[in-house]
């Protein structure tokens, strides 16, 4: 499953706007002029997007400070971005509605992620388990990644997947796949 063209272009617009202004903050790329990020390389969107995570205060004063022409509704989708959750994660399955990504911690969830202008099975390799790095932010009570997904070329024996389908199949159990990082629960909302 994949965001449609309205909602790909709105967070490409939100989200270039929030890196234009974390580069203004704590500069990554120099003469960067607009918020446009189409054909910037992605080593440069990946440092700005860990420069923001590293400084979440940065979505809270680009809200409060209103540097874009953005509506309420807009300006509520980047203030949801305080919820983001950065790490490295397993993917772990193509379901119908979402892919399943396990969270490479001590207290594992599964989220329920949705991909942007593509799915994400066409961007991963189809052999899964398969080991990636991103951030996942709400977007209009769905999960997504933040444009940038890297994967590892991680080659496990069939005693770590087991292990890992062990540990995926007690996380859903536990917490079941979550599928939006609203704030209105620690956890987000389950499926």
């Amino acid at each position: 499953m994949k965001l449609n063209e309205e909602d790909v272009e709105l967070f490409y617009k939100l989200s270039g706007a929030l890196l234009f202004y974390t580069n203004q903050n704590y500069p990554v790329t120099k003469n960067l002029k607009e918020p446009v990020f189409k054909n910037a390389p992605p080593a440069d969107i990946k440092s700005l997007y860990e420069r923001l995570s590293a400084h979440t205060e940065l979505i809270d004063s680009f809200v409060d400070e209103k540097p874009f022409s953005f509506t309420q509704e807009e300006l509520e989708i980047v203030k949801s971005w305080n919820n983001l959750v950065k790490g490295k994660f397993w993917i772990m399955a193509y379901l119908r509605d979402h892919t399943t990504f396990l969270t490479v911690s001590n207290k594992q969830k599964v989220y329920g992620v949705i991909g942007l202008q593509d799915n994400i099975r066409d961007v991963i390799p189809p052999s899964l388990p398969h080991y990636v790095e991103t951030i996942l932010l709400p977007f209009r009570g769905k999960i997504v990644y933040c444009g940038y997904i890297y994967g590892y070329d991680v080659r496990i024996d069939e005693n770590v997947k087991l292990s890992l389908k062990g540990e995926y199949q007690k996380a859903r159990r536990k917490f079941g796949i979550i599928t939006s990082l609203d704030e209105s629960t620690s956890e987000g909302t389950r499926r």
